[in-house]
């Protein structure tokens, strides 16, 4: 029998609790990659910091910006080749779909952030945050917009040369793509990343969900806004001057976001530091960070801002679209034109041209010819216009030729003079072309007001043309606001020739626009109103006639043929407080000279009267045009296309790409 006692055996269940065993390296490592994990993904749903804060406000004043600008810009630009209507059929819509499209981009763009930027799966040598992918994203784009637009003029300008077999509306829409629409498209992603980053909060999704809304509809009513009032540059500047602000925007950000980065360096250095037990901390730390400031270094994040002021001085000097005035270019081949004015002013493209093979002179805004003459009589190509010299020929007014020959025993003799007034008449013509009817008007002794928006247009019309320089006044401004301001009752003759580009601005047409008319005519005045349209379109011969008579009982519209009433054509309207009955007697005419077109298209305009009062009486639910309701410029778009159609059979291709 032993001696000693026994010794007792400690229970293994208290023996774990009072003697732990020591953790092992991997459950080590799992710890603390957890609690990193934890710390950094903490990080992800924080407010974005305010390097990030600023740059997200900058892209969205900057997208902003652009997008309302380029919104106006492009159809202007597209105008000279496709008129003023065309580029605007479903520019809107086209407009939206890119919109869309580059937001459908953002949002799919900001979920691969999120995923690449998740710290339980991302490397930890790897600083780079949701707040700094973002900014690089969003700097990016900006990069693109600048490079895409600067060069812009020069893809319009390869793709306008197949406008004629493109066609007036699918060349317009193909020209808005390669010109303006991927811009939206950019704006669309930059916005949704910008709103993205700032209403994250996946704690709170109706938060996220009302702050999303709100950034998205902030944006959308800042682009309007823009749009409405803004007052952008015109054509190839316009453009450029867009490209500089896109790659601004994109400098600025830059830096912002790389001072952003700096930060994020900094903290994974501490990051790495304070975790020595880390996986990757085999790998020296300095040496992750020095290896990513090589991969930044080779990303050359500056080239593309240098990039796009090369390509947009490159334009500059090698499109003649971005030349105001003559250039070498302009009259390479001299055999068939011959430019000697042009200039872009506030209505778009304005040029003078001599044209060889037919000896005449044209007057171009943008996709119409505004007016021409012969070279050897400095007679009015457009006999339309001639037209208008019917309003001292009504009878029943004072200086009528038919109340100056009462009593005179020399018919031949007074209707010579019989032209010429008492130096009491006065007259105001809205829109002036090469300024037919001032200068007929104004060598019949009439005191004669001319009111033309485009100071481009009365250069040309006094330089190049034979309108006096010695009218009575000349207002360069707009013919809406000229009538409205003007005195009541003081004109014997309104002379309204607005027609442009394929259509006529609209707010000229309107209730209250005759309303004024009416009320600066002389009792007895004559309102003579050129409309271009189709002649076999009643629903908007109707519509004019109805407005227009509302201030004027007696109405008469002549075309300037007759022979095809489906073909785009000229159509003179006559108004007044009294009968229109016109004293064309032969006379009149021999003392215009017979083998004048002036003499001969006076001669033929009665035969070519449209019944008016039957479009009236045809058309169903015929009311006035106002400034509410103004449906010419949807109802212009057929019109318009005949127009283009007719310009380009006129004129060869190579005559509208050079301006």
């Amino acid at each position: 029998m032993s001696s000693t006692a026994p010794r007792r055996r400690k229970p293994a269940s208290a023996a774990a609790v009072s003697s732990p065993s020591p953790p092992t390296a991997s459950s080590k490592e799992h710890n603390t990659r957890s609690n990193d994990a934890s710390a950094r993904k903490s990080t992800v749903f924080a407010d974005p910091p305010t390097p990030i804060l600023i740059s997200i406000f900058i892209s969205f004043m900057s997208t902003a910006i652009l997008v309302s600008s380029l919104i106006r810009l492009g159809p202007q630009y597209l105008e000279p080749v496709y008129g003023n209507v065309l580029p605007y059929v479903g520019f809107f819509h086209a407009t939206l779909v890119s919109l869309v499209v580059g937001g459908i981009a953002g949002s799919v763009y900001w979920r691969h952030i999120l995923a690449v930027a998740d710290p339980t799966t991302k490397p930890s040598d790897d600083p780079l945050t949701v707040d700094t992918r973002t900014g690089r994203a969003i700097s990016m784009a900006f990069d693109i917009a600048a490079i895409i637009t600067a060069l812009s003029p020069l893809r319009a300008a390869y793709v306008f040369r197949w406008s004629g077999r493109l066609g007036p509306v699918w060349g317009s829409l193909i020209s808005h793509c390669v010109l303006v629409l991927p811009v939206f498209a950019l704006g669309g992603l930059v916005t949704v990343l910008g709103a993205a980053r700032v209403s994250y909060n996946p704690h709170s999704p109706t938060r996220q969900t009302v702050m999303l809304a709100a950034y998205l509809g902030a944006a959308a009513l800042t682009i309007w806004i823009g749009q409405q009032f803004s007052t952008p540059h015109r054509g190839c500047h316009g453009l450029l001057i867009n490209a500089g602000y896109a790659a601004l925007s994109s400098l600025i950000i830059k830096l912002l976001v790389g001072h952003q980065e700096n930060v994020d360096v900094v903290n994974a250095i501490d990051s790495l530091s304070a975790n020595p037990d880390q996986k990757n901390q085999e790998q020296n730390p300095q040496q992750s960070i020095v290896r990513l400031r090589e991969r930044q270094l080779r990303k050359l994040r500056f080239v593309p801002v240098v990039a796009a002021v090369f390509f947009g001085v490159t334009t500059l000097f090698s499109d003649p679209r971005c030349t105001n005035g003559l250039t070498s270019k302009n009259n390479q081949d001299t055999s068939k034109y011959t430019m000697l004015l042009r200039a872009e002013s506030v209505t778009g493209w304005v040029t003078v041209s001599d044209e060889s093979k037919r000896q005449m002179r044209l007057l171009r805004s943008g996709h119409s010819i505004i007016g021409g003459h012969w070279n050897a009589t400095e007679e009015s190509i457009f006999g339309i216009f001639y037209y208008a010299d019917a309003v001292r020929l009504v009878k029943g007014r004072k200086n009528s030729p038919e109340a100056k020959s009462k009593g005179n025993t020399q018919p031949r003799r007074l209707a010579k003079d019989a032209l010429i007034g008492d130096g009491t008449e006065r007259a105001l013509q809205i829109g002036l072309g090469i300024g037919v009817s001032a200068r007929s008007l104004h060598e019949q002794n009439v005191r004669v007001d001319v009111v033309e928006i485009d100071p481009a247009v009365y250069q040309a019309a006094t330089d190049y043309f034979t309108l006096p320089k010695n009218l009575n006044s000349v207002h360069l401004m707009d013919g809406r606001k000229f009538i409205n301001e003007a005195q009541t009752g003081i004109y014997d003759y309104v002379i309204h020739d607005v027609f442009t580009g394929g259509s006529v601005p609209a707010s000229l047409f309107s209730q209250s626009a005759m309303s004024q008319l009416r009320r600066i005519l002389k009792p007895d005045g004559v309102l003579a109103m050129n409309y271009v349209g189709v002649p076999s379109d009643t629903r908007t011969l109707a519509h004019v006639t109805y407005t227009l008579r509302t201030s004027f009982p007696y109405i008469r519209c002549f075309a300037e043929t007759s022979e095809d009433m489906d073909s785009m054509v000229n159509m003179m309207f006559f108004a007044s407080s009294r009968p229109l009955n016109f004293d064309i007697t032969s006379d009149v005419l021999k003392a215009m000279g017979m083998s004048t077109i002036r003499a001969r298209m006076l001669q033929e305009m009665e035969k070519n009267e449209i019944d008016v009062d039957r479009a009236v009486k045809d058309t169903i639910g015929v009311q006035p045009i106002t400034d509410e309701w103004n449906p010419l410029p949807e109802w212009q778009i057929g019109p318009a296309i005949k127009h283009w159609e007719a310009m380009r059979s006129l004129f060869p291709e190579e005559y509208w790409l050079n301006y």
